[in-house]
């Protein structure tokens, strides 16, 4: 979904295809073959507050260049299941310039969404992290799916997540649901 000519962007992070047996959404973790898989802790929600509260307050500066934000994808989703936040990109008067959907490792949402907002703060912008969730993506089938939450961030538009992927691969079929972790 393009807002003001703003396009918005995917990060994930690679998962385990293990199945999994269901708990709660107030659980810690959850129960996989082989063992437990962390979802979150209260460091990871420290992690992502901090992360929020300087991705924004360090950035932004008067010297960002919005040609230096073209070289950034805006959709960055490598085959496979990825946790994923969706990252609006603000200008220094605060609007913002586009919005990303990008993969990377790490066990948490946090950990995705930081070598980004690094990136775009090292460029003089400033990051608003909305919310997240999954991304499956198989090219064999010419599938993506998007789906669940992030405990650190909060549920991501995943509408307007799917909107971006349908534009940076138009031969997948592209789906959500607010399903799932």
């Amino acid at each position: 979904l393009v807002r003001g000519g703003v396009l918005p962007a995917v990060i994930g992070v690679v998962l385990r295809s293990s199945p999994r047996a269901p708990r709660s959404l107030g659980s810690a973790s959850f129960t996989m073959q082989g063992g437990t898989e962390p979802t979150t802790n209260a460091e990871d929600q420290a992690r992502a507050a901090s992360l929020k509260q300087s991705a924004l307050q360090d950035g932004a500066g008067a010297d960002a260049s919005d040609t230096a934000l073209n070289s950034v994808p805006a959709v960055q989703v490598a085959p496979g299941v990825f946790k994923y936040v969706l990252i609006n990109v603000q200008g220094a008067d605060g609007s913002v310039k586009k919005t990303l959907v990008c993969s990377g490792p790490g066990s948490y949402h946090v950990d995705v969404a930081t070598p980004v907002v690094d990136k775009l703060k090292a460029m003089g912008f400033g990051a608003v992290i909305p919310g997240g969730g999954r991304i499956s993506r198989d090219d064999d089938k010419k599938t993506i799916h998007i789906y669940g939450f992030s405990y650190g961030f909060g549920k991501g538009d995943h509408a307007q997540a799917a909107e971006l992927c349908k534009q940076a691969f138009p031969n997948h079929a592209i789906t959500w649901s607010d399903e799932g972790y």
